[in-house]
């Protein structure tokens, strides 16, 4: 494989995907993909400080607070002082948070499981192949 060949793949890829479309995470909902990992992340492990999402998202500090006042102004998350150092302001998802990503998490199961049924077993098997090696890849670059 070239480079043009690995770049054009990597374009139907994104597109299939609906990726080119930043505002619509292709599951229906209408949040970017970094508010989609930070609800998820949330979901998973809160409460937690911006930091520590920061850290989990790759992302600067400036953009998960951002990202989390989008997350606000849906009222799926609330910032509370923590009681033992008040600099820090813990992450937690409100009963709507946790619903909304509940339908995000069924969304996205739902959808995987489409695809993997249009892949044959062995074309599943190269698939998790691939995509390990190319995420070990991008990490190193």
């Amino acid at each position: 494989m070239d480079t043009r060949q690995l770049q054009d793949l990597f374009g139907e890829f994104l597109q299939a995907l609906g990726l080119h479309r930043p505002d619509q995470v292709p599951t229906g909902f209408s949040l970017s993909l970094s508010e989609m990992f930070a609800l998820m992340a949330l979901s998973a492990e809160a409460p937690m400080s911006q930091q520590v999402l920061a850290e989990q998202l790759h992302l600067e500090k400036s953009t998960v607070s951002r990202l989390i006042k989008h997350l606000e102004r849906w009222g799926w998350v609330k910032r509370v002082r923590d009681l033992h150092d008040t600099r820090i302001l813990r992450l937690h998802l409100s009963d709507a948070g946790h619903e909304a990503a509940s339908r995000l998490a069924r969304s996205l199961a739902e959808r995987h499981q489409r695809l993997l049924a249009e892949l044959k077993p062995d074309e599943q098997e190269a698939l998790a192949y691939g995509l390990s090696a190319l995420v070990r890849a991008l990490r190193a670059v």
